[in-house]
């Protein structure tokens, strides 16, 4: 019998994929939900989603997409990777996101590391009973994942920005001047990062 215990004993931290993972989420939806407009506009997200994901963002490998929400996984962090594209490329998806919704779209970036694939989890579905998996592993998940939903917590109500990015992820992209900048203790050791924080486009300065 495996132990899944001794499994992740093993990983170490080149199991870990470097990425930078991106929220996005409508901003006022819950104000539609009565009049029933929020369901036709998450829908008209889900359908605008999809397919830029399916189709374009070529700087990103994964997307998912639920209820008002999207979240994007990229692995461009080497050090050769054009930060002014994959930047150009998230504000023109969050700019599709507010045409397609007919409101605002807020995002939310951060650098970290992706949770390894579990080689294990993989050998269940043999002899599954459906003719795809039940129970999907987010690609996604990872510190920085969570991260982006401490960064929501701690920052969104107060100052309602378009963009919240993760300095580690800002340097040398040439972006506008942020308006506002504040600490946050992210995990998972509670150390304190600076999230930059833009209203409007982000679009890479010339």
């Amino acid at each position: 019998m495996i132990n899944p215990t001794s499994h992740h004993k093993n990983m170490n931290s080149q199991d870990w994929s470097r990425c930078v993972l991106t929220a996005f989420d409508l901003a006022g939806i819950k104000n539609l939900a009565a009049s029933g407009k929020a369901s036709s506009v998450m829908m008209n997200l889900h359908s605008h989603a999809v397919g830029k994901i399916n189709h374009g963002l070529e700087l990103h490998s994964h997307g998912y997409v639920w209820n008002d929400s999207v979240l994007l996984l990229s692995y461009m962090t080497e050090p050769n990777w054009s930060k002014r594209n994959f930047f150009a490329e998230l504000d023109g998806f969050r700019t599709s996101l507010q045409n397609a919704c007919g409101m605002p779209v807020y995002g939310i970036s951060v650098q970290g590391r992706a949770f390894p694939q579990d080689t294990l989890a993989s050998a269940i579905f043999n002899g599954q009973i459906a003719l795809q998996p039940r129970a999907i592993v987010l690609k996604t998940s990872s510190w920085a994942m969570a991260n982006c939903f401490l960064i929501e917590k701690a920052l969104g109500n107060k100052h309602r920005a378009d963009w919240y990015i993760d300095s580690r992820i800002t340097v040398g992209a040439n972006l506008p001047t942020p308006f506002a900048s504040e600490e946050v203790d992210l995990l998972p050791r509670d150390e304190s990062r600076i999230v930059h924080m833009f209203k409007g486009s982000i679009y890479p300065i010339e």
